[in-house]
């Protein structure tokens, strides 16, 4: 799964075909089960906003030959009955924001004419203009489908507003579509979607979040997020070097994509993180801590980090936006081996206090104070262990982002069998593109060397 963003993703040109979904038959049932705590962040923060970009995530697989529009269809439809979250949407009752839970029989399509685009940026303006106009926050269902066919090799995208999904579910999308596709397209009329796996609903996953009434006061891990807290003056932490911003201030979204190490090299890098007990993400997170020391950022690089919770295999083939966060900060030792074996601990310490809600986290500490809109965190997936890996390079598999403003750096590793790549994210000024080329450079220079001491060793024994 190549991880990437729209302006980044450059499919070949050939005649493209965009659906989006139509609620206009449906008059959707209004349901008590209320936003999950992302889905209102993400919907308060849009309608602040709402000449902004929407918040989107899209995947993106080949198929060969051109493609079957009534199968592509069929699939699209059977994959919005498939998971709740996608026949559902948010309405804006007054102050409330209120689900609207639709009946995906009643869901239709608005497909758009053929159009045969002959240029790479052609194609991406069509996709991006499709993806904007149907992955809205309030309103109907906001899914987006399109295709680009072509003679020999055709490609399948599929979007969705944030709130409906995370980046573990762009790897779902590809495992559900590419097989409701093929066996459509196999067995037209015939063909029974119910032969998937089943999938739980993320509504469910809401009504169990918004009923959970644990206390969570005398959870040994709260004095933690407390004590973290505290020492950031009620702030999430920031990327520690300069970006070139004012406070209150945004810029537009400027983007890296690069690998940092190939298969061979990750696996060293690995295998040199586990004899320290630490995992690969805790490795890159001290090449990072290092490189934000090296360019004068301390020697401390406190940073939040999502992860999933599909914590039961009720949910592991359900779409939605199962994440939370959790707070770590690395310190730099003497050297990079070092730093490593300390963050391991640190981390694995830390991913405990995810079993904490963030409300309740929130509702401990006071609140937030107001500081920079987005947060400085660094998200690690390894997409190969999720739904459809074994396919994913076979597909051509693309995970992809929109490119919208920013005022913090975010950054996002992945694993896959080509080894280890990373995306970030972070405002687009001067003094932001230097610290980040001297940044991103130093991350890879720290991991290349770890990965060249311990190939060092290993030829040594």
């Amino acid at each position: 799964m190549r991880v990437t963003t729209i302006d980044r993703f450059a499919p070949a040109p050939g005649t493209v075909v965009q659906w989006a979904v139509d609620a206009s038959a449906s008059t959707g049932v209004a349901s008590a089960i209320p936003p999950s705590f992302n889905q209102s962040h993400h919907l308060a923060s849009a309608a602040a906003d709402p000449a902004g970009e929407s918040t989107w995530l899209a995947a993106s697989f080949d198929v060969d030959g051109p493609v079957d529009l009534k199968a592509i269809e069929r699939a699209f439809l059977a994959l919005i009955a498939r998971h709740g979250t996608l026949h559902s949407g948010f309405v804006r009752d007054g102050g409330r924001v209120v689900r609207h839970l639709h009946d995906p029989a009643a869901l239709r399509v608005i497909v758009t004419p053929p159009r045969t685009l002959t240029t790479v940026s052609a194609v991406r303006d069509a996709l991006r203009g499709g993806l904007r106009h149907a992955c809205t926050p309030f309103g109907g269902p906001g899914c987006h489908l399109a295709t680009i066919d072509r003679a020999d090799r055709s490609t399948i995208l599929c979007g969705f507003d944030h709130a409906h999904v995370d980046a573990y579910s762009m790897a779902i999308v590809v495992d559900d579509l590419a097989r409701l596709y093929g066996g459509y397209r196999a067995e037209p009329g015939a063909f029974d979607p119910r032969v998937l796996p089943p999938a739980a609903s993320f509504v469910d996953y809401c009504a169990e979040e918004a009923g959970d009434d644990r206390d969570f006061s005398r959870h040994p891990g709260m004095d933690r997020w407390v004590e973290f807290f505290a020492r950031h003056d009620r702030r999430p932490p920031e990327f520690p070097l300069d970006l070139g911003l004012a406070p209150g201030a945004r810029a537009r979204q400027a983007v890296d994509v690069r690998t940092l190490l190939g298969p061979r090299d990750t696996a060293t890098f690995a295998a040199s993180c586990a004899e320290s007990g630490s995992s690969v993400y805790a490795g890159i997170l001290s090449a990072m801590a290092h490189a934000v020391h090296d360019l004068g950022g301390g020697s401390e690089m406190p940073v939040l980090f999502p992860m999933h919770t599909r914590r039961s295999r009720r949910w592991e083939n359900a779409m939605g936006w199962f994440t939370t966060n959790a707070p770590v900060t690395i310190t730099v030792e003497t050297d990079l081996p070092a730093t490593i074996a300390r963050a391991g601990p640190a981390v694995r310490e830390a991913v405990a206090l995810g079993e904490i809600p963030i409300p309740r986290v929130l509702e401990t500490i006071g609140g937030l104070r107001a500081g920079r809109t987005d947060i400085f965190m660094v998200s690690y997936v390894d997409y190969r262990r999720l739904p459809g890996a074994h396919a994913h390079d076979l597909l051509d598999a693309h995970h992809i982002s929109n490119v919208t403003s920013a005022d913090d750096a975010q950054f996002w590793i992945s694993r896959t069998e080509s080894g280890l790549a990373l995306r970030t994210r972070y405002p687009d000024t001067a003094v932001a593109r230097a610290t980040m080329d001297a940044f991103l450079g130093g991350v890879g220079r720290h991991a290349a060397a770890e990965t060249l001491r311990q190939s060092t060793a290993n030829r040594a024994t």
